[in-house]
């Protein structure tokens, strides 16, 4: 393995380790907040990305992805840290403000670099992507294992706390990643990002990308809660989530050998979201161990065709705006969280879990809809052809 792509690996490893993952939610519980109140400082968390995406999308394609990667771990750890400490409304409003920036940062860094040292190298994006996110996951598979355990058996700030050391240490291998040179992205910016924005594969795709963005934000919400109703210990609902994250890895590992099922763009836009959102109706309808099959379920269809979107956005945008166009999808899944969670957490608290995954699978089967509504309108109007501009324009 080449060096370059074994730092990416060892990097992605290490940032994603999040043994806080699955009791960070139990942990604010804990601290007598309720699920409206953890909602309502969750929206603290994706306002700073929101805030903040476009802008550090702009710096990462200035100062580099390696650079960009290495800002980005120790912005997530102390905001981790943060988190462990503070115990207070505002405190943990700090905490989140730090490290949604850092989040903010990795999003569009890490997708970038990696489909670059594809390129340079030859290599299948599909399938270097689906390793990141492979190891990503198994390492939040591992940590989710341990954090369940650790936060029953000893303490969950303890469990906090670790994670921000981890998360510190990835930075060390930002340092030794390599990117190509790239041209000065800073000219006529503006003008490209609109561009290709408004290009409807583009537009199509980053919808998509949002809708499952928010699906994934709100299951890691509502899942804890959700087992705990079912009676589970905080112990086994680690090990449920190292199930669930693994397999998820499992999927987008093996994105590249199932591709050919989303070869046909139009029938995986139908055929994924329509499974995305049975696999939130059907836990409102039920609450047992098949309800627990289908939010795992969830899970595993965000590895996959998570991936095939990020190589379709990928290759339609060019190196100079690339990180800056991702932040897009960041921005608007991070703003739309942010209205949806303390409406959704309200609801979950007077009606309940159950009821509230209804109300959010129509949500998520909207914004869908309109995603492939604005496909089907790009093909009547024929195959839109990207002009990259010529060096000089």
């Amino acid at each position: 393995m080449k060096s370059g792509l074994k730092n990416i690996y060892i990097y992605t490893f290490f940032y994603s380790f999040l043994l806080l993952n699955p009791i960070w939610v139990l942990y604010l519980l804990n601290l007598g907040y309720s699920i409206f109140y953890v909602t309502v400082l969750d929206v603290v968390f994706y306002l700073s990305i929101v805030l903040t995406s476009i802008p550090m999308g702009r710096i990462t394609d200035r100062i580099g992805r390696k650079t960009a990667l290495f800002i980005s771990s120790l912005l997530t750890g102390i905001g981790i840290i943060f988190f462990g400490l503070f115990q207070s409304f505002i405190g943990i409003a700090i905490s989140y403000t730090v490290w949604g920036v850092g989040v903010a940062i990795n999003s569009s860094a890490l997708e970038s670099v990696t489909y670059e040292y594809s390129e340079s190298h030859n290599l299948k994006y599909l399938q270097i992507i689906g390793a990141v996110n492979f190891l990503s996951a198994l390492s939040v598979a591992i940590a989710s294992l341990l954090g369940g355990y650790i936060g029953e058996y000893i303490s969950l700030r303890i469990v906090v706390l670790i994670t921000a050391l981890v998360v510190l240490f990835s930075s060390v291998y930002t340092l030794k990643l390599k990117e190509r040179k790239r041209d000065n992205p800073q000219r006529k910016l503006a003008l490209k990002l609109g561009y290709y924005v408004r290009d409807r594969r583009i537009l199509s795709i980053i919808l998509l990308r949002v809708a499952l963005l928010l699906n994934f934000n709100m299951m890691l919400i509502f899942k804890q809660p959700y087992y705990k109703e079912m009676g589970i210990s905080t112990g086994i609902i680690g090990v449920i989530f190292f199930a669930d994250v693994l397999l998820r890895g499992l999927a987008s590992l093996n994105t590249q050998r199932f591709a050919f099922i989303a070869k046909n763009r139009f029938f995986a836009m139908l055929f994924f979201t329509s499974l995305t959102f049975f696999t939130i109706y059907i836990p409102g309808l039920i609450e047992n161990f098949f309800s627990l099959i289908f939010l795992i379920l969830n899970s595993v269809i965000f590895g996959f065709y998570s991936n095939i979107l990020s190589e379709e956005v990928n290759i339609l945008v060019p190196s100079e705006v690339r990180a800056t166009v991702l932040s897009v999808v960041f921005l608007v899944s991070s703003l739309m969280t942010a209205f949806a969670e303390p409406f959704l957490g309200y609801s979950a608290t007077v009606i309940g879990l159950e009821k509230t995954l209804l109300i959010f699978s129509v949500i998520f089967l909207i914004i869908s809809t309109f995603a492939i509504l604005i496909h089907i309108m790009g093909r009547e109007n024929g195959e839109f052809r990207l002009v990259l501009d010529k060096k000089g324009d």
